[in-house]
């Protein structure tokens, strides 16, 4: 599953908004996605939506947020629909590859834990040849 990146939305203010999402089985609502970073836990991806039976004004209901990963990307999949992707620490083996495919859309943010993953992981591979 190959991703369209979407960049520059890393907080509620900056989020991609889906403006018809369906809210239960009647109703229809916004949602915002967004990339949340955290410099000691990684990246997660962060959804919320709105309040349909609120009337006369827009209340955001709590933000539902994932798991942490290492590394992550969110984008459209084939389907149009918002989701994200990752790398965590277990696999490193796949990070040159995914560096391949979504590097050129990384922030500032991504592309430091890339390349500091990447070192890591180079001096890994070097320790692991020696010792044999």
């Amino acid at each position: 599953m190959t991703l369209k990146p979407l960049t520059g939305h890393t907080s509620p203010e900056t989020a991609y908004v889906v403006n018809d999402y369906p809210y239960g089985f009647r109703l229809r609502c916004k949602i915002r996605y967004w990339l949340e970073c955290s410099p000691k836990k990684g990246f997660r991806l962060c959804s919320q939506t709105t309040n349909p039976k609120v009337e006369g004004r827009e209340v955001w209901n709590a933000p539902k947020k994932s798991t942490y990963s290492m590394l992550g990307v969110m984008g459209l999949n084939d389907e149009g629909h918002v989701t994200w992707t990752g790398c965590s620490i277990y696999d490193f083996d796949k990070l040159e590859e995914f560096g391949k495919e979504y590097a050129s859309s990384f922030d500032k943010d991504q592309q430091a834990v890339f390349d500091l993953a990447t070192k890591a992981y180079k001096r890994y591979q070097e320790k692991k040849a020696a010792a044999k």
